[in-house]
């Protein structure tokens, strides 16, 4: 859904109420605090009053736009300039085209961020399997004349991104943050989102993938040779890293470790939506559960450790 369709969808505050009202409780307002349906709507308010528990309460409680100052209709904007910027949009960029400051648009994306997070299905098929990495380029110490290392690639103190990716037309990827690709972590990763009876996996050559074969069919391509061998590659997976990484250097410039797994969500998000046409329905049904709330407050942490 574009700007113009929202625009026409709900026009008025009350509108996009009516919306969520519709959404969480069918049109029949239920009390978060003790569950009564016994309840009394204010005039010209979008709040409700419980005739059980004598409180107060609005349709955005236990939603991600609980406390919220910004109209609902530009809540519902942002949610869509984000499922339609492939690549990513910055929070400078949604500061402008909202007339809003730049921690409020901050605080909405990373809000409807969290919306976009545990939308997990199980990846079957074949599926490519690869790991990249996050991270800017050195600079210079404090010291003259000497510089920091961090080379690209395997061995980087960058941080690093697993991903494995369906090879059909229209597949799904999971990617996620994870503190080190050794062959533990990578075989739980493995298990937590592929059918394992039900798939076939690629991968290069890396050692720490040596091992895969003891739990699923597993063919290799070793890029130092080729890229693709008899219609065995790591394509897909290459090309949602390609996206990932323009989204970090053109859009987002400098993600830090402790939020980097809400954006890696969001993209795996807007990748696996590409075809949906009701995206934004879903987005914002996804918006109004009550756990998806405050989540960026605390932030997801890495499911693997350090050895």
């Amino acid at each position: 859904m574009n700007i113009q369709a929202i625009y026409k969808s709900f026009p008025t505050q009350q509108d996009c109420y009516k919306h969520i009202e519709n959404l969480k409780w069918s049109g029949n307002p239920v009390c978060p605090e003790c569950g009564s349906d016994k309840i009394s709507s204010y005039k010209n308010q979008a709040r409700h009053h419980c005739n059980k528990c004598n409180k107060s309460f609005s349709v955005l409680k236990d939603t991600i736009f609980e406390g919220t100052r910004l109209e609902l209709q530009k809540w519902f904007y942002a949610v869509s300039l984000m499922l339609n910027a492939k690549k990513g949009l910055s929070s400078l960029q949604l500061s402008r085209d909202l007339g809003c400051a730049y921690n409020t648009a901050w605080y909405i994306q990373m809000r409807i961020r969290c919306a976009m997070l545990n939308d997990h299905e199980m990846l079957h098929g074949v599926v490519q399997m690869d790991e990249t990495y996050a991270g800017g380029k050195p600079r210079k110490s404090n010291f003259v004349g000497t510089v920091s290392k961090n080379k690209r690639g395997r061995g980087t103190n960058k941080t690093p991104i697993v991903g494995i990716a369906e090879e059909r037309k229209g597949g799904r990827v999971s990617a996620e943050v994870v503190e080190n690709v050794t062959t533990a972590s990578l075989m739980k990763l493995l298990k937590d989102n592929v059918s394992i009876d039900k798939a076939t996996l690629v991968t290069d050559k890396f050692k720490a993938y040596d091992k895969m074969g003891e739990i699923i069919d597993h063919y290799t391509v070793d890029h130092a040779k080729y890229f693709a061998k008899n219609g065995i590659s790591t394509n897909s997976i290459e090309s949602f890293w390609a996206i990932v990484k323009r989204a970090l250097h053109g859009q987002y410039h400098s993600v830090s470790k402790k939020y980097l797994p809400f954006y890696i969500s969001e993209m795996v998000y807007r990748y696996n939506q590409r075809n949906n046409d009701n995206k934004f329905e879903k987005t914002i049904d996804k918006a109004v559960e009550s756990e998806k709330c405050f989540k960026y407050l605390k932030p997801i942490k890495c499911k693997t450790k350090k050895k």
